[in-house]
């Protein structure tokens, strides 16, 4: 479910303009911290609708499932763009989707995502190189996620790339894209064919899909997905960033057997908390409910073995789990070096805590003996 991407009934919660996908306890609360320690489709030839006469509107829910509680800058991407604007890493497309900070983040919080972006995307690459590229990514909760643009650039897109997200955040990711040309390029560029379809909470051409859909209910999820040419004997990658946590144990073990008993060459990357029975963790979930959000999953998130467990009790062979320090300490060490002469960090202690407290997880069925098991840092 909806990171993102990443992650329970409440009532729909109202999200600013420009935020994105991203983990609200990536900013735990560090004085605490520090003192504990749809229109009807149509098809379009090939060129975008302008949206000058369209303005952005979230779809209307009837009749569905509240939305899982998250606060107001549940996956927000802002701390991704101050990071970018800092020069943590590159990526020339999440301006169009997030204005800039207007406030800075602490450096805990831009070394943490550096890990983080860095990290996935290491494993991304992996997988893509384990299959050449002839795969599909679904991009679980990726809300305003550039990764489709940025591995265009690197010329490493899959056969399609899917996103899936609650209608309400595709319908405005689809609004930046129709209004900004430099994403709406990339996409045409990509696109073979002579017309793409595009509503208000779906858009899909022949190399990038968009859909608004619940994650919760996994027979939707599929129906979509089938609907714009998933193709369930193709190599896929599905990537959840700060998602499963907004779901219950039942729902995410759900999805994660889905996807096990969908595909038959798959791997899945998790990103989201773990270690969070210790006191650190339980300040990071009392800040989050101060904020009036629940973590509904953090009970699967007691620790890396219990993130494998939970991989491995839902249909995949092999699956391994990190946390962010470790990954960290992974990293090319000679940019790492770089990026820590950008900003003066203080806390080196709450640094590591912070980083012990979030993982990354990886899984995988390979019945095409691709060498998937075989994927590590």
């Amino acid at each position: 479910m909806s990171r993102a991407r990443r992650g329970v009934a409440a009532p729909p919660v109202r999200r600013r303009r420009g935020r994105k996908p991203g983990c609200p306890a990536q900013s735990p609360d560090f004085g605490a911290l520090r003192r504990e320690g749809g229109s009807s489709a149509r098809c379009c030839r090939r060129r975008f609708p302008s949206s000058r006469s369209a303005q952005y509107r979230a779809p209307a829910r009837t009749n569905a499932a509240p939305l899982p509680s998250v606060p107001q800058d549940y996956r927000s991407q802002l701390p991704l763009r101050f990071a970018v604007s800092v020069g943590y890493w590159k990526d020339p497309y999440i301006q169009y989707f997030v204005r800039q900070a207007k406030e800075r983040k602490a450096p805990e919080i831009n070394r943490g995502y550096y890990a983080r972006v860095h990290g996935v995307s290491y494993l991304i690459k992996a997988f893509l190189k384990k299959t050449e590229c002839n795969c599909q990514i679904v991009n679980l909760g990726a809300g305003m996620d550039t990764l489709f643009w940025r591995l265009k650039d690197e010329n490493l897109l899959p056969k399609k790339y899917f996103e899936v997200d609650f209608p309400m955040i595709v319908a405005r990711k689809i609004h930046h894209i129709k209004s900004k040309p430099p994403l709406s390029k990339p996409i045409m560029e990509s696109h073979s064919g002579d017309s793409l379809l595009i509503d208000s909470h779906s858009l899909d051409s022949s190399r990038y899909s968009i859909q608004g859909a619940d994650l919760r209910f996994s027979s939707e999820l599929e129906e979509k997905l089938k609907k714009h040419n998933l193709d369930v004997h193709l190599p896929t990658l599905l990537v959840a960033e700060c998602v499963l946590v907004y779901m219950t144990p039942q729902q995410s073990a759900s999805l994660l057997k889905w996807a096990a008993s969908t595909f038959p060459v798959a791997m899945f990357i998790n990103y989201e908390q773990v270690n969070m029975t210790d006191r650190f963790g339980q300040i990071m979930i009392e800040n989050l409910q101060r904020r009036q959000c629940n973590l509904a999953g953090v009970e699967v998130c007691k620790s890396l073995e219990s993130q494998r467990e939970r991989l491995l009790l839902n249909g995949w062979e092999t699956a391994h789990a990190i946390d962010m320090m470790k990954v960290y300490s992974f990293l090319p060490q000679a940019d790492v070096k770089r990026i820590e002469g950008l900003e003066f960090l203080d806390e080196k202690e709450l640094f590591e805590q912070l980083m012990q407290h979030y993982c990354i997880c990886w899984a995988s069925k390979d019945s095409s003996d691709l060498g998937l098991a075989n994927i590590a840092f």
